[in-house]
């Protein structure tokens, strides 16, 4: 069965940019960034329009985007 993150050339962990963050960043900032972070990789996935909107709508009906 595909991932959803085969289709993505990450280098190194995912999370590793969270730790430009500090520990006191707020549960509102933290989703602002997790939000940040599922617009770029959708971005990045390079996704026909179909298959575009599929996940926008996935993650839209989750309160991610």
């Amino acid at each position: 069965m595909a991932s959803i993150l085969d289709g993505l050339a990450l280098e190194g962990p995912v999370l590793d940019g969270l730790v430009e963050w500090p520990a006191s960043t707020t549960r509102k900032e933290w989703f602002a960034i997790t939000r940040q972070l599922i617009r770029q990789t959708i971005a990045d996935m390079d996704l026909d329009s179909a298959a575009l909107a599929e996940v926008e709508e996935a993650f839209i009906g989750a309160g991610l985007l």
